[in-house]
């Protein structure tokens, strides 16, 4: 609701200073929901089926970054054009009655009959059959002794204590930060290439489904795993970016075509990386401190996505620094991503208290968690159930 309205307000503005104003809280609103979205979305599947349902996300995203230079094409006027993006997400407002919660929350917060009650009721509407299950919430683990002790480790505070935890939180904001500046860069810059500016933008927009297609293939991959498909897709987009630096510019021959062929794979490489490090994020954090730990990485992102403008002006200084600074930032993503531990396979860490007997597990397919793994199991009894149905 708060998206719709305040991007109708920004249609209406009279002045800078309003504009400035509605569009930094605009820009707040709208990444708080898609987070809170996409965290939701995820803790409802199991580890197998975690990738694809994240990045389908991100393949309507793709539509929509499509679909915006055909309507900016033809409706020139900015003000009309934020209406007719801003006024359909009033739609939203039916979501508050639609969405379930997650079950995953409610077991953290004490509510195990209302996560088994939507357990059962998601057979119900996939007219599937559950055996009889109970979830279990381990006392070590869920009783709190002390309310004050248990709100502070709730939020990011509680991860700073944390071993491991707290160094895994500051690589994954340098990443959100480097991958958001590249994305946006590229994006934004596609005005600068030669040739049709919407045709570019549309063209940057359609590189992003065989990319996040890739991301779904390659993060559900037992085999591969989350951070070496991740780290792979990164170099993808270093290399290609770096290899525009070597493009001769003397004017003697057109070579625009392979300039825009590289900067469409590094946007490829960085798309894909970019959804990659959500799910891995969203897999590192416990449920206690999950939205406040991918909100966190997403403030980092927003400074990148902040900057990702100035670095087109640097093609004026030169149009090598541009693919210089974002290709060895890609490659220094590579490299950061590697250092976080593998979650494939494994039950979503559900408290900081035992997050460290979660990275000490052996086994891709045990947690730290036993009413998390229950829960898991029984998401993947409905998942193979309807495959079967």
């Amino acid at each position: 609701m708060l998206w719709a309205v305040l991007g109708t307000g920004v249609a209406f503005a009279q002045n800078f200073t309003t504009f400035t104003v509605l569009r930094g809280m605009l820009g707040a609103v709208e990444m708080g929901g898609f987070l809170a979205n996409y965290c939701l979305v995820c803790e409802w599947f199991d580890t197998r089926q975690r990738a694809w349902a994240g990045n389908a996300i991100y393949l309507v995203w793709a539509v929509g970054v499509m679909s915006l230079p055909g309507i900016a094409y033809f409706v020139r006027d900015w003000r009309h054009l934020e209406l007719i993006i801003s006024v359909p997400l009033l739609l939203f407002i039916f979501s508050f009655w639609l969405l379930p919660e997650s079950p995953h929350w409610l077991l953290t917060h004490n509510k195990a009959e209302e996560a088994e009650e939507l357990l059962r009721r998601a057979a119900t509407v996939s007219r599937l059959k559950l055996p009889p299950f109970k979830l279990k919430l381990p006392s070590s683990e869920y009783e709190e002794k002390d309310e004050k002790t248990s709100a502070w480790k709730q939020n990011m505070i509680g991860v700073i204590f944390t071993p491991y935890l707290r160094v895994y939180a500051v690589i994954l904001m340098l990443v959100w930060g480097i991958d958001s500046m590249v994305y946006y860069g590229l994006s934004l810059g596609t005005h600068t290439l030669a040739g049709n500016q919407y045709l570019n933008f549309f063209i940057s927009g359609a590189v992003e489904f065989p990319a996040y297609l890739t991301c779904m293939y390659c993060l559900n991959s037992q085999r591969f795993g989350r951070t070496k498909p991740t780290s792979l897709l990164h170099v993808i987009a270093g290399v290609s970016l770096l290899f525009i630096t070597v493009i001769p510019q003397d004017g003697r021959k057109d070579f625009s075509w392979l300039v825009i062929t590289l900067t469409m794979i590094g946007k490829y490489g960085i798309s894909a990386s970019f959804a990659a490090i959500y799910l891995i994020t969203l897999e590192v954090y416990p449920t206690v401190v999950r939205n406040a730990g991918v909100g966190s990485s997403s403030v980092v992102a927003r400074v990148g996505a902040a900057i990702a403008p100035l670095t087109i002006y640097f093609q004026e200084v030169s149009h090598v620094v541009q693919p210089i600074l974002f290709g060895c930032l890609a490659l220094a993503a590579a490299v950061l991503i590697i250092l976080v531990p593998e979650t494939a396979s494994r039950p979503l860490p559900e408290t900081l208290e035992g997050y460290t007997k979660w990275l000490r597990k052996k086994s891709p397919n045990t947690g730290n968690c036993e009413a998390s793994k229950q829960l898991e199991n029984e998401q993947e009894k409905t998942a193979l159930q309807a495959g079967a149905y």
